[in-house]
């Protein structure tokens, strides 16, 4: 009883600062609908004083706009502060490789169709980072292309499955450089399940989950840090030396170099993780979303789309939402704003990393 109300309350309070980050118009109009429910309702069954309770209905209803502009006001606020402080924070790596594979931001925007502002840096000698910004509607996108072929790279997967945890925690226990969100489970709760969102979890070479279905596609990395994909149709549940480091996804969004259809294909805070033909490029990029007037998001197609012209192949979806997040070390800990209202991160069962070897 107990767990099934603290499920209920944490659904409850997280559908409230979900309506509290639609548009304000969108708000406007859902709190007028609701004040004559209310009216009626007072009128057909209560037979107490009507006069004092319709009296105080609108005073309630100002004190909740209130509420609201305010709530929104502090949300752009701390936006337009959080992102100025985390561009003016990022220290680029001292030491630079001249990367084999260079990228034409200008003739990226051509092909995707909207001008897209771009900041590269490289976070180290393995890592570039590009963060990219489009309008209509407005995007803000965090995009790590790492070389796998790096002699000093690791990759370091979550290694054990217990309770839920941050991905800054597992960035800073690893000595992480870099990580992104792994699996949250059907819900934001602490104990919930993983549910239908489970798949292969290898940590190296040692098998915590072998629950691929024909839902979830899944990334494997061997000792060399060589990369594969499995597509979600493909079912293997076998712990073979190619899947040394093992996670899966949600949704395979390009496959081949070929963008998959997404029939509800609506923009969103994103996770997505990706490799390129040789499986020597890794691609991991997080999408800021459900904030017009900062970020709305990608659909995946769009997200599939954008991956495919910087060189990625095949492309996953991962969890997204409130539990999109980006770490990068050297810029103090998480890049993006998640989506939740209070912008702070969100626990999640498994995460991914990138380390270099001490």
């Amino acid at each position: 009883m107990g767990d099934s109300f603290n499920h209920l309350m944490d659904n409850l309070i997280a559908a409230t600062w979900r309506i509290m980050d639609l548009p304000m118009y969108v708000l406007v109009i859902f709190f007028v609908v609701l004040y004559f429910i209310l009216r009626w309702l007072i009128k057909k069954f209560l037979k107490g004083d009507q006069k004092t309770l319709k009296f105080i209905l609108p005073i309630m209803g100002l004190f909740l706009m209130a509420f609201i502009v305010d709530h929104k006001i502090s949300l752009m606020k701390q936006e337009i502060e959080l992102v100025n402080e985390k561009y003016l924070n990022f220290q680029q790596a001292e030491t630079l490789k001249l990367w084999d594979k260079e990228f034409d931001i200008e003739a990226i925007s051509k092909e995707f169709g909207q001008e897209l502002l771009a900041d590269q840096r490289y976070v180290n000698e393995a890592t570039k980072l590009f963060i990219l910004k489009k309008e209509d509607p407005k995007a803000v996108i965090f995009l790590a292309i790492t070389d796998l072929a790096h002699p000093g790279l690791e990759v370091v997967i979550t290694p054990e499955h217990k309770e839920k945890y941050l991905t800054s925690r597992f960035a800073k226990e690893n000595n992480c450089y870099l990580a992104i969100n792994g699996e949250a489970g059907e819900t934001p709760y602490p104990g919930g399940p993983l549910g239908q969102f489970t798949g292969n979890w290898i940590t190296d070479g040692k098998a915590i989950l072998l629950e691929d279905t024909e839902l979830r596609p899944f990334m494997s990395f061997d000792k060399e840090n060589v990369g594969r994909y499995f597509k979600a149709p493909i079912v293997d549940t076998v712990n073979t030396e190619e899947k040394y480091n093992t996670i899966w996804g949600r949704f395979d969004i390009l496959l081949k170099g070929k963008v998959q259809a997404d029939p509800r294909n609506r923009a969103y805070s994103r996770t997505i993780m990706g490799l390129d033909t040789n499986g020597r490029y890794l691609y991991t990029m997080v999408v800021d979303g459900k904030r017009p007037q900062y970020s709305l998001g990608l659909t995946k197609i769009e997200a599939a789309e954008l991956l495919k012209l910087f060189g990625a192949h095949n492309v996953m979806s991962c969890d997204q939402g409130g539990s999109s997040c980006m770490y990068v070390k050297n810029h103090k800990g998480i890049i993006n704003r998640p989506a939740d209202s209070d912008g702070y991160e969100r626990p999640v069962y498994s995460h991914f990393g990138l380390r270099m070897k001490n």
